[in-house]
């Protein structure tokens, strides 16, 4: 029995299908050779597809999103990102800052989370004052510390002092149209002996200062 070469039978082949555009090629190699150049040539933009795929992959939110003139706020794990750029625990901090960056940032050392409680109003645009509550890690505390956060979509984070909790019972947080209060009640210590006094302290919306304050007397009303 006689053996076809490949060129033969890719011009019997063209023959018998009567198909255009067959030349002195055998079509049959000419394919083949396509077809194993093929991988060689895509292999390379696909890889780089995934690289960039991944590199810009942004964290999905496990909690709450808020979404503030820079960008959505989101709880991603024991983080908080804004407009996928983590924020808590702050990655660096001026030396010399003026703001509470450096006091946030310690707080990641002995919290192994952290929420949002509330956002407000600010100079920087709607839900531009974020509250923030951090989860001790030694679980001795029923929710503790907090601190705020103002966003714009023109300059930095700015982080407020730290005002230090340990709960219960949980703080009461009341805005008014110059600042932001957040008060504790006097309670029980959780190991006995005194009660823990009253504390408050209030937020200058206008300026971000974040400063104690005394706590009204009880029965006390406020004048506006």
């Amino acid at each position: 029995m006689r053996t076809f070469s490949a060129a033969r039978r890719a011009l019997v082949l063209c023959s018998l299908t009567l198909a255009a555009g067959c030349d002195d090629k055998p079509a049959v190699v000419a394919a083949d050779a396509a077809a194993s150049a093929m991988p060689a040539a895509s292999a390379a933009p696909g890889a780089s597809a995934a690289t960039d795929m991944d590199a810009g992959a942004t964290a999905k939110p496990t909690g709450k999103t808020v979404d503030t003139p820079a960008g959505t706020m989101a709880e991603v794990g024991d983080e908080i990102h804004l407009s996928g750029k983590t924020i808590y625990p702050p990655p660096e901090c001026a030396a010399g800052g003026k703001d509470g960056c450096a006091k946030v940032k310690a707080l990641r050392a002995k919290s192994d989370g952290v929420k949002l409680l509330r956002h407000f109003d600010g100079p920087g645009g709607q839900k531009s004052i974020l509250l923030f509550q951090v989860s001790p890690s030694d679980k001795a505390c029923e929710g503790g510390s907090l601190f705020f956060v103002r966003v714009s979509s023109s300059a930095a984070p700015q982080y407020s002092d730290v005002f230090e909790h340990c709960g219960p019972p949980d703080p009461m947080v009341g805005a008014m149209p110059d600042k932001i209060l957040v008060n504790v009640p006097a309670h029980p210590a959780k190991t006995g002996g005194a009660p823990v006094a009253a504390k408050s302290w209030e937020m200058d919306i206008a300026t971000g200062a974040f400063v104690a304050s005394a706590p009204a007397a009880p029965g006390s009303k406020k004048k506006r």
